[in-house]
């Protein structure tokens, strides 16, 4: 019974050392961690409200945030949320993250950023996406997939090439109204000179060419972006 009690008291011992020793690693790293979180958002915002065209920004320099505080001024949360997500789509298994934000153009439009998720081949894969309103309706204008860890080296993580991103944007209405789908899941191929035209009006996003082999990434990227603009429309955003 002794050596039990013994045993006992050192495993205690050691756990309580071991977990001391944990949580003083993570508050030493929880700061820089939230920063740099921080700094890759504001990056990717500023990146998604870059006319996609023409490559000027949307909205005037001094409107971009630099920080937290600055960010939090352009917040929106139509929807309520639950442990950081503002909607899921049961249509297209994806989920947008609270909070959104809205930002208003030079000439007064708005463009509404959100950060939406869907299920690549080994885990979430997450973008921010900036949607346009236009006379014409909503248009997705770019994207800028953020997280995509779990997915196959060679294969599905080569979204993370801007090349590649650049062939999910941008998007007229038509084309998301229609529901977006990577060209393998639409059964065609569409040529090089048709890529605009085919997401404009199609919804058929061009992906077999540049990722062999690599479907389930693809997808889950024109999945959240079909989340993102089915939330857009609930909440009442014309």
């Amino acid at each position: 019974m002794r050596e039990f009690l013994k045993t006992g008291l050192v495993l205690m011992i050691i756990t309580t050392i071991a977990g001391l020793g944990l949580a003083l690693v993570y508050n030493l790293v929880k700061e820089p961690i939230e920063k740099a979180e921080l700094a890759a958002k504001i990056d990717a915002i500023r990146f998604v409200l870059t006319d996609s065209v023409t490559g000027n920004l949307l909205v005037p320099e001094t409107e971009i945030p630099e920080d937290g505080k600055a960010l939090a001024k352009y917040e929106w949360t139509p929807m309520p949320s639950e442990e950081g997500i503002m909607y899921s789509s049961t249509t297209w298994k994806g989920k947008v993250q609270s909070p959104a934000y809205i930002f208003e153009t030079k000439d007064g439009k708005k463009v509404y950023v959100l950060t939406g998720q869907a299920v690549g081949y080994g885990g979430n894969v997450v973008n921010v996406a900036a949607f346009l309103t236009t006379p014409q309706g909503l248009k997705l204008n770019a994207i800028k997939v953020m997280e995509y860890s779990q997915e196959t080296p060679g294969l599905g993580a080569n979204i993370a090439r801007d090349d590649i991103q650049k062939r999910f944007y941008p998007i007229a209405s038509e084309g998301l109204e229609k529901g977006l789908k990577v060209n393998k899941d639409a059964g065609i191929i569409v040529p090089s000179n048709e890529l605009q035209r085919a997401r404009d009006t199609e919804g058929v996003v061009q992906t077999s060419d540049v990722m062999t082999g690599a479907t389930i990434t693809p997808r889950a990227v024109v999945n959240s972006i079909n989340t993102m603009y089915e939330f857009l429309k609930k909440a009442g955003v014309k």
